[in-house]
């Protein structure tokens, strides 16, 4: 009967609201770009800087789909440009899932046109990292996106070597 779509719906709405609120600690982040070099850096910027539960990378929209069987994911930050489909084109069908509606998502991106971005902000993707970016760049945006303070993780005892 009509009770048990109800409940449905309210245990739906229970979980996003859960998944919004999931401490750092229990996070699962999944990286997808087709660069293995970007991939690997992107985890470790972020597995340094933030006390994720795990951070998972794959190389194309087809391996991602591959691992959400598996996993659930609460930040996901994604390459625009990605084989055989666009980052965006990805996360509107990802949007269009009750379980990842209002996942957290990063795009990053070499080079967007104002339609790209417009794009963006039309499937709720309101953060943006242009590439080439430094890890504060990183840091930043996703403090910003998960809403925590840059520097509430960081150990004041790790010193980062100059790159230059």
């Amino acid at each position: 009967g009509p009770c048990g779509l109800c409940s449905e719906a309210m245990l739906l709405s229970y979980t996003v609201f859960i998944m919004a609120n999931k401490p750092i600690e229990e996070m699962n982040v999944l990286v997808v770009d087709d660069e293995e070099k970007i991939c690997e850096l992107v985890k470790v910027f972020l597995s340094t800087a933030f006390p994720f539960n795990s951070v998972v990378a794959a190389s194309s929209a087809f391996h991602a789909n591959q691992k959400f069987q598996n996993q659930q994911f609460d930040l996901i930050i994604v390459d625009h440009v990605l084989p055989g489909k666009l980052g965006l084109e990805f996360v509107e069908q990802l949007r269009k899932t009750m379980k990842y509606s209002r996942v957290k998502i990063c795009l990053m991106s070499g080079y967007l046109q104002q339609d790209d971005v417009l794009t963006a902000i039309d499937v709720g993707v309101k953060h943006i990292l242009v590439k080439p970016f430094t890890r504060q760049q990183l840091v930043e945006k996703i403090s910003e996106l998960l809403g925590v303070s840059e520097d509430q993780f960081d150990e004041p005892n790790i010193d980062e070597p100059d790159r230059n």
